[in-house]
């Protein structure tokens, strides 16, 4: 097989995850841009967090909101949840640290963003029961199960869940699932 139909088998791959998907995530995914909006209109925020690739996720999704997504829009109260990652020196107090970020900057009414592709990222967990002590509303996005972070989730929270080949088309999941939530929060704010 030549480098272009690898490529070209690739792509097709990952039509089809992004195909197998649509059923799945449609209605999770409209049910979190429901909850998220119920937050901002309620002059809510919204934190999103995650570790590794899912932080860079969470960053993503919280531009996209204080900016804009496709529409010219307010910017919207999201914040992307680091840590302060850069300034410690190992995973497991850059978890402590998110969950340290939620109890501080996190009121009943706002809503997590939970971002891990195996569901079981330590720190983001930890962030999780942060929001629930706090009085937050949990979404988590995940791989697979989603994982611990599904499994600490209260009846009222919502699991995106994506079931991929591999941790390179989950993260491609992830994505349009961020693109889908803010697409989806434009149209409950502004319509059609």
């Amino acid at each position: 097989m030549s480098l272009q139909d690898h490529i070209h088998s690739r792509y097709l791959a990952s039509l089809s995850a992004q195909r197998d998907a649509i059923e799945q995530l449609a209605e999770p995914l409209a049910r979190a841009a429901e909850l998220m909006v119920g937050s901002l209109l309620r002059e809510g925020k919204i934190l999103a967090c995650g570790q590794a690739g899912g932080r860079d996720a969470a960053r993503l999704f919280a531009s996209l909101l204080c900016n804009q997504h496709q529409q010219a829009r307010p910017g919207l109260a999201a914040i992307a949840l680091d840590g302060n990652a850069r300034a410690l020196a190992d995973e497991a107090d850059s978890g402590e640290a998110i969950a340290r970020q939620v109890a501080c900057l996190g009121h009943a009414g706002d809503v997590l963003l939970a971002i891990s592709g195996t569901g079981n990222a330590p720190g983001v967990l930890a962030a999780l029961h942060s929001a629930h002590d706090k009085g937050l509303r949990v979404i988590v996005l995940a791989g697979g199960d989603g994982g611990l972070l599904a499994e600490a989730l209260n009846e009222d929270d919502v699991v995106i869940c994506t079931f991929a080949e591999s941790a390179a088309f989950t993260r491609e999941l992830h994505l349009r699932a961020i693109h889908s939530l803010c697409d989806g929060i434009d149209y409950l704010l502004l319509g059609a």
